[in-house]
């Protein structure tokens, strides 16, 4: 499968809290940053539906693939 870029929260480093869902208290002040979802995956920081393809076409609307 080919990989894709996630936005995150830059503290805490999970989507759901960029998202609005569960949110770190730094959310106020935290800027947001991309992870590939395979990195996402390794650090097992959240469930993976809450950066899901699914979720982020929900969420965001498009889907920023990994190009090598």
């Amino acid at each position: 499968m080919t990989d894709y870029y996630v936005t995150v929260c830059a503290s805490c480093l999970t989507a759901s809290c960029w998202h609005g869902e569960h949110m770190c208290e730094s959310r106020k002040t935290a800027n947001v940053c991309d992870i590939k979802a395979s990195q996402l995956d390794k650090e097992k920081r959240e469930h993976p539906d809450n950066y899901s393809r699914e979720k982020l076409l929900a969420v965001c609307g498009t889907i920023r693939e990994v190009r090598s």
